[in-house]
This record gives C-alpha cells, sequence and structure tokens, in this order.
C-alpha cells in the first residue's frame, strides 16, 4: 500500500494555481463542443449507411470509421507542445477549419479508398479540439463543482450528438449534399470562439509527466476510459448498421442511438453531482456495474422496444459516466502542463478503444450477424466491472 501512495505522490503535482478563466469563455467553449457533437452525431451514422449503401463489407466499414480515431494517436504525443505554443483558443479555431475542409472533402472522393486518409485527418482535428477543450473545462472549474462543470460540458457534446443522430433521417442519405451540409456544421463551431474573451487557462510548459506512476494508481480510470471509446464508437458506428441488419428501416436504426445519447444526455448531470459529494471511484464502479448489465441485456430486449430503448439509455449514461467521472479524477491530481499532458494520455486510451472498437466489432458483426456488436461492448465493460470490485475490496481492506 506505501508503494501505491508513493507512486500516487509522485504522479500528482505538489503546487497548484488557481485557475483563471471567465465564465462567457467556459460557455463558449462549451457551446463549440456541443457544434462538434453534433457533427460527430451526424457524421459516424451518415457515412457507415452511405457506405452500407455502396455494398460495404461492416469490416470495412468499421475500419474506415476507426481512421477517424489512429490519427489522436499518432498526433496525441505532440498536442501537448502544439496547444502550449498555439494557446487553447487557437488551437480550436485551427482545427475547426481543417476539419471542415477534410469532412466536405468526403462529398466528392471515393469511399473505398480516399476517405481513410480524409477521415483519418477529421478524426485528429475533432479530438484535438475534445483535448484542447477538456483541459479548459476541467482547469477552469473548481474541485467542488468539478464533477458537474465536466458533466454539463460533457452534456453538451452528447447532447450534440442526439441532435446529429436526428438529423441523418431527416436530410437523408443521397448525393453529396448531406455530407456538405455536415462540413457547413463543422464550420460554424468556430463562431462561438469569437466570443471566448478573457484568459484562458493557463497552459504553462509543456512538462514530462511520469506516465507509469499514473498508470500504476489509476488503472480504473484507464480501463473505463477505454471500454468508454470501444463501446461509444462502436455504437455510433455500427448501431445503424446493427438495426438494419434486423430488418429496421432507417429511421428505425437511426433512432438507436437516439436513446443512446439520450441516456448520456440526462444522466450525466446526476453522474457528476453524485462524484461531486462522494468518493469518485465508488461513482465509477456504479457506472461499471450499471453499463455492463445493459450491455448483457441489450440482445436479450430484441423484439421488445420498450426494454431495448431502456437497455440503450442506461448504456449510454454509463459509458459517458466512465469518462466524466475519470476526467474530474484527473482534473483533482493536475494542472496547467501537467494536465495537459494527463488528458492527451486519457485521450489516446480512449483513441485506442475508438480505434479498435468499430473494427473489430465490424468483424464480429460479419462472423456472428449481427449480435458480434454485442459481445465486443460486453468484452470493453467485463474488465471494468472486475478491476471495480477489486478496488473496491482493496479500499475495504485497508
Amino acid at each position: 500500500m506505501s508503494e501505491d501512495r508513493t507512486a500516487a505522490e509522485s504522479a500528482a503535482p505538489q503546487h497548484r494555481e488557481a485557475p483563471q478563466t471567465t465564465l462567457r469563455a467556459m460557455l463558449a467553449v462549451i457551446a463549440c463542443t456541443g457544434i462538434i457533437g453534433i457533427t460527430f452525431g451526424y457524421s459516424l451514422p451518415l457515412l457507415a449507411i452511405i457506405m452500407e449503401n455502396a455494398k460495404i463489407s461492416s469490416t470495412m466499414i468499421g475500419l474506415s470509421a476507426a481512421s477517424e480515431s489512429v490519427a489522436i494517436l499518432i498526433f496525441g504525443p505532440f498536442a501537448p507542445r502544439l496547444i502550449g505554443a498555439l494557446g487553447l483558443r487557437n488551437t480550436m479555431f485551427a482545427a475547426v477549419l481543417v476539419g471542415t475542409l477534410s469532412l466536405g472533402a468526403l462529398a466528392f472522393t471515393d469511399p473505398h479508398t480516399v476517405w481513410f486518409p480524409l477521415r483519418f485527418i477529421l478524426g485528429g482535428t475533432i479530438f484535438l479540439v475534445l483535448i484542447a477543450s477538456d483541459i479548459w473545462v476541467t482547469q477552469g472549474s473548481t474541485k467542488a463543482r468539478r464533477g458537474r462543470m465536466i458533466a454539463i460540458y460533457g452534456t453538451s457534446i452528447t447532447g450534440g450528438m442526439a441532435v446529429g443522430t436526428l438529423l441523418v433521417p431527416l436530410i437523408g442519405s443521397d448525393g453529396t449534399l448531406p455530407i456538405l451540409i455536415g462540413g457547413a456544421i463543422l464550420a460554424s463551431g468556430a463562431l462561438p470562439l469569437f466570443l471566448a474573451h478573457g484568459p484562458a487557462p493557463a497552459m504553462g510548459q509543456a512538462v514530462k509527466l511520469n506516465s507509469r506512476a499514473l498508470m500504476l494508481v489509476a488503472p480504473l480510470l484507464l480501463a473505463g476510459v477505454f471500454a468508454f471509446g470501444v463501446v461509444d464508437s462502436s455504437a455510433l458506428s455500427l448501431l445503424p448498421v446493427f438495426g438494419l441488419h434486423l430488418d429496421m428501416e432507417v429511421q428505425a436504426s437511426t433512432r438507436l442511438l437516439t436513446f443512446l445519447v439520450a441516456g448520456s444526455i440526462l444522466l450525466q448531470l446526476p453522474t457528476g453531482w453524485l462524484s461531486d459529494h462522494m468518493d469518485r471511484h465508488h461513482v465509477l464502479k456504479i457506472c461499471a456495474v450499471a453499463g455492463t448489465a445493459a450491455a448483457i441485456a441489450f440482445p436479450f430486449s430484441i423484439g421488445a422496444d420498450w426494454a431495448m430503448w431502456i437497455s440503450l439509455f442506461v448504456l449510454g449514461g454509463a459509458i459517458s459516466g466512465l469518462y466524466t467521472v475519470s476526467l474530474a479524477i484527473i482534473g483533482d491530481r493536475y494542472q496547467g502542463g501537467e494536465l495537459a499532458v494527463a488528458v492527451v494520455l486519457i485521450a489516446m486510451v480512449f483513441a485506442v478503444g475508438s480505434t479498435l472498437g468499430p473494427f473489430i466489432s465490424g468483424v464480429a458483426i460479419d462472423l456472428w450477424d449481427p449480435y458480434g456488436l454485442n459481445v465486443i461492448m460486453v468484452a470493453a465493460l467485463f474488465p471494468v466491472l472486475a478491476l471495480a470490485i477489486m478496488w473496491g475490496g482493496r479500499r475495504r481492506g485497508t
């Protein structure tokens, strides 16, 4: 136990500065990420449906979606220095611009080949915006309210994702216009940043964080973030395909995403509030239990709409809670340059999950059509549940 305490002390900073930002800047960042959420929730199912209609295999659809997450693994290690050099606001501006160009170019290129590098660039820019906003919101809030502030921030993203999924059946998937509309939505994410006046949280100099110490004291956090990446990206990319393979109409299949995202929206703030009033690790355990139970129940609910919707609702809230609470714990431990490196590490773990999730889920669907998706979701969440139970027993034994 003393070794863990020593690792924790070496992983945590000894001195912390008060965060410096304004309420208007925080609201502007939250608005920007809400628009990013709309883009994400709209583009992932839209592109999956376009590829499905083009008779592209589920494996290739999953691999194409996974290319968006590979970028953070390549560019993630350089993100703290980039953000430190440009600042949070300028980094977000530049990323939105490049992402808009990449998304718009998808309308005029071949989904079999050119979409892979374009989606790679698109994914990298979206994640860069989210890394910068993670840092801004996490450092810009006090410890006593950090869980709720991160939950509000997360709700803006998932709320945007819900709006995005609803736009797919309204706009359709034929021709180039739906993709160009997605590009216009992403471009509008730059508008709130013009209102982000005043100081942003101080980044300081990029530092070398003791990543090994963080991994030793936070395996539950990392496992939870990884599971969130796997389940979230797999569901967003392939849940509509899952529905289509069950002979659902396009509207019904995309509606599955709406219930998943609705759980993230409506349950995230209560989860953040709970994490501000009890040990955040206990809240992680609650999320792990609820998420695993919902993932197991989902395939057994097919045919009973209300049961299927409830299981997706709970699953969405639980997996989002894993990320929200993990980010709050990271924010309690780090500030400035150390926080930037810690957030990037968390983002890279999420990206690994997001990269593997759609690909292995696509393969699983091809092997066990369509229930392979459920197998992957349960497999991703079960280690989190096991670690949460082990952590609880260890705490009782101390």
